[in-house]
């Protein structure tokens, strides 16, 4: 059910309706079941794989949490992740593991004739996710960090909860589960709110990725295009992931905020980053913080007596694990290993750095760190977007050297992804640095403010994109 249909938005209506009907001590049921037909419209029978892994992972919480020795928590977390891993590598990573496998025995051994047990299985959409939710869940039990949650309904909404099922964020059980103890009342101002989120959200989805995936398509469908060509592609495809998955979230959290949820920022103006580090702390903010402080800090404190070297092998494990999550391909791989290549540049020249910051005017620097880090950025997601490193390395050949003219599919789409893009980034330029003091979409005047929203409103109708395709990292 994509967040962008009608389907989805009768599903929503319906839904808060009837949530909001019932008796407040009721919710956490009726969440749960609308959570639950939200999935089945999906895959039905995922819901059984899902159903199991909440009903073993609650009891193994409460393993964890009752055992009075630390070999028994240790015990019960492992189970734990091996049941979680486990069905993550089965259904992402066995075909890839497999295929590697046989790969690497046909280098040191005669050609076989055995083929190799490949499974045909479909991905079931949102396993990444509520995965590494639900780890991250029982190692804080571990650790004494949180307590196991008693109420498996409220446990298996902490899962299933639909908004931020599909494509996170990844929420935390100490930020989330709270929220359901409290008793939600009907508020009018989360319905004006969570709209207002998900009209934004449907804006960056429909009317600039979608109308860049247009252009994109157009463009890669065929050989030989420009250098020129190739080049504003690519750059416009970093639009394309941010709008596209930002949009998303957007959705996702305007939605919840309907419920009286607050789920966490996954992005805080990425494409304004300074460095790869900045960038990192302000893009798929849920993912980048769970590898942090699940992978990151415990291998860099467990091997500090190595100085900096820690911090390079931390983070390139942490960027490889980054990278599969995406997908079972080493273009993936890659994509994660260039971005700790880049962190560990920028962890080696941070002194200089600073120096030549200081001989410069602060604007001009920041403003060349914004552009430096932006086509790096560009760059690797050449690799992100490519099937194999060949279709990458012929995309980034292809921008320096192929001649020819500008291709354009169409003025309007031309016109209507230039002026999408703009809008988007104009508003992210006005968030992070308040350059104007006066707004459109959070002015204190309400007149001008629901105005704003309404001629935004209008314009998804006029320019947006109601044939596209699913949210990209639905892949994922």
């Amino acid at each position: 059910m994509l967040f962008t249909s009608i389907v989805y938005f009768l599903f929503l209506g319906s839904s808060l309706l009837g949530y909001y009907l019932l008796p407040s001590k009721y919710r956490v049921y009726y969440i749960i079941i609308v959570s639950a037909l939200f999935y089945m419209y999906v895959k039905p029978s995922y819901l059984l794989l899902i159903a199991f892994i909440i009903i073993s992972n609650y009891a193994l919480g409460i393993q964890i949490e009752k055992s009075s020795y630390r070999h028994q928590k240790s015990r019960f977390l492992s189970i734990s992740l091996l049941i979680n891993l486990g069905i993550l590598i089965f259904f992402k990573y066995w075909n890839f593991i497999i295929e590697n496998v046989f790969q690497l025995i046909g280098l040191f051994s005669a050609k076989s004739t055995t083929s190799p047990p490949f499974l045909d299985v479909i991905l079931p959409i949102g396993l990444s996710y509520y995965i590494f939710q639900i780890i991250s869940y029982n190692i804080d039990i571990y650790r004494g960090t949180i307590k196991a949650e008693k109420n498996i309904f409220h446990f298996g909404t902490f899962v299933l909860f639909f908004p931020k099922l599909l494509v996170g964020p990844i929420e935390r059980a100490n930020l989330f589960l709270p929220q359901l103890k409290k008793s939600i009342s009907f508020d009018k101002e989360n319905i004006i709110e969570g709209g207002k989120r998900i009209a934004w959200g449907l804006f960056k989805k429909l009317v600039v990725a979608d109308r860049i995936s247009i252009f994109q398509t157009a463009v890669f469908a065929q050989q030989g295009q420009s250098g020129s060509t190739l080049f504003f592609a690519t750059i416009l495809y970093t639009f394309q992931v941010y709008a596209d998955f930002s949009g998303y979230t957007d959705i996702a959290l305007g939605t919840a905020r309907m419920f009286g949820f607050n789920l966490m920022e996954n992005f805080k103006r990425p494409l304004l980053a300074i460095n790869m580090s900045d960038f990192w702390r302000r893009w798929h903010i849920s993912l980048s913080s769970w590898v942090n402080d699940y992978i990151f800090n415990p291998l860099a404190l467990n091997h500090r007596q190595w100085g900096k070297w820690a911090v390079f092998y931390a983070l390139i494990i942490s960027f490889t694990v980054i990278g599969i999550w995406h997908g079972a391909s080493w273009n993936y791989i890659l994509f994660g290993l260039l971005q700790a290549i880049a962190l560990i540049y920028e962890t080696i020249t941070k002194r200089i750095r600073k120096k030549i910051s200081k001989k410069m005017r602060r604007v001009i620097y920041h403003n060349i760190s914004i552009l430096f880090t932006f086509l790096f950025v560009t760059f690797s997601l050449i690799i992100f977007r490519s099937t194999t490193f060949v279709e990458a390395m012929n995309i980034i050949d292809g921008i320096f050297s192929n001649p020819g003219s500008f291709y354009s599919d169409g003025v309007s789409t031309f016109l209507f992804l230039i002026i999408g893009c703009g809008i988007m980034m104009i508003y992210d330029i006005q968030e992070e640095f308040k350059i104007c003091s006066f707004s459109f979409f959070s002015n204190k005047n309400w007149v001008i403010q629901q105005a704003s929203y309404a001629v935004l409103i209008i314009y998804i109708l006029i320019a947006g994109v109601f044939d596209g395709g699913q949210f990209i990292y639905f892949a994922f």
